[in-house]
């Protein structure tokens, strides 16, 4: 930052706002805001495949075709329900492979942050696939188990198994998944990992060491994150972060990944997520047996209880995802926010947030209406962010 621009920064969090924003050159601007507007084309086009999908998989006969393959291989229904899960989930995905390359590849490399070639970002995806399936397989073996015998209350208990499953996949992912998809090492050592752990431990983490994942292999944006919860829990530095900003930035970032784990924001993301599922769950029971009841013999199936509807099941699971959008992206607002105003305090530097803030300036609009930023933004908006630093710095009285 310069220190003569910043010595006239006004005391005003509103003037002290806008003039951070009108250092973000106009042609940059003017790339974020059109690379945010593509994330609503990937969204409705994501919307669309998913309720094509269903269509495809249920009218086509496919899914009874899966159902009856999973029987001629096995007479224990469990088997036959683990086998359809993933038959499905595979035409799920391999039928959402163009919507999702778009999303993930063709936009963010048009773009230009990204530099993984395709083949690269493919394998990924796989990957991702691969390591989700057998999760998503024992809970359709659980879930269907219960649909059939508590079928009025099935949605309770399938709250509970989507719960424990997901906790489970978390504790996993600092050691076991993440790994598979990035090399991740302590920070070396020096000042900056020094005074990282010093900052860590002044706020009462029992920090032993920094972490840092080589996420330049996919992308070429700023990030860090806390993974895991518990005893498993780490906070992980993205290389492009080091590399790319100030130490006093970074400070401010991992100050920012601290609060997340002080917070205990991971395990209150189970709690929120499990209570959004829930009635995901009500939304899917509610909607099969309409569908179900309508279409159920065009289909070749005579309740939700039959797995050949398991692609009704997951669709429906999947459009309430889209659907909760404005609630889950809502709960991941507070807790950012939450978490800023803990970097804040526990670096005192809230022109290190402004700065970094609109470091990454082309990476999505600055300043998008309070609607969008409602429904469709899982973070504060840029310049709220740089408002509540600039309020903070207002009055704590920080030059």
């Amino acid at each position: 930052m310069d220190s003569a621009w910043s010595a006239t920064l006004s005391g005003d969090p509103t003037a002290a706002t806008a003039a951070f924003l009108a250092r973000v050159p106009a042609d940059v601007r003017a790339r974020g805001d059109a690379f945010g507007n593509t994330r609503y084309i990937a969204l409705l086009g994501r919307v669309a495949v998913l309720a094509g999908t269903i269509a495809i998989l249920m009218f086509s006969g496919a899914a009874i075709g899966m159902r009856d393959l999973a029987r001629r291989i096995t007479s224990r229904v469990p088997l036959q329900d683990a086998i359809v899960a993933v038959q499905t989930l595979a035409a799920f995905f391999l039928l959402s492979l163009p919507i999702e390359t778009y999303a993930g590849f063709v936009r963010v490399h048009h773009a230009g942050f990204s530099r993984m070639s395709y083949a690269t970002w493919l394998g990924d995806a796989v990957l991702s696939w691969a390591v989700a399936v057998p999760f998503f397989a024992v809970g359709v073996v659980a879930i269907y188990a219960l649909i059939r015998r508590r079928p009025q209350s099935w949605m309770v208990w399938a709250t509970g198994v989507y719960a424990l499953l997901t906790a489970v996949f978390i504790l996993l992912m600092p050691q076991f998944i993440a790994p598979l998809f990035n090399t991740i090492a302590p920070m070396a050592d020096g000042p900056q990992k020094q005074a990282i752990l010093s900052l860590a431990r002044a706020n009462g983490v029992p920090a032993n060491d920094v972490f840092v994942q080589n996420a330049s292999r996919q992308s070429e944006l700023l990030n860090a994150h806390v993974t895991g919860f518990g005893g498993t829990a780490q906070i992980v530095l993205d290389d492009n972060t080091i590399t790319k900003t100030p130490d006093a930035e970074v400070r401010l970032v991992m100050a920012h990944e601290i609060g997340h784990y002080v917070l205990a924001h991971v395990a209150k993301g189970i709690v929120f997520d499990t209570l959004l599922t829930a009635l995901g769950f009500l939304f899917v029971g509610w909607g099969a047996t309409r569908l179900i009841s309508r279409f159920g013999d065009r289909w070749g199936v005579s309740g939700l209880r039959d797995v050949g509807a398991f692609p009704v099941f997951w669709g429906l699971l999947m459009l309430w995802g889209f659907l909760a959008l404005p609630l889950s992206n809502g709960i991941a607002r507070e807790q950012e926010a939450e978490a800023d105003m803990f970097g804040i305090n526990a670096s005192q530097s809230p022109l290190g947030l402004a700065e970094f803030m609109i470091r990454d300036a082309d990476a999505g609009q600055l300043d998008p209406s309070p609607l969008v930023e409602s429904v469709f933004y899982n973070h504060p908006s840029p310049r709220n962010r740089i408002f509540r630093a600039m309020r903070w710095r207002a009055e704590h009285q920080k030059p």
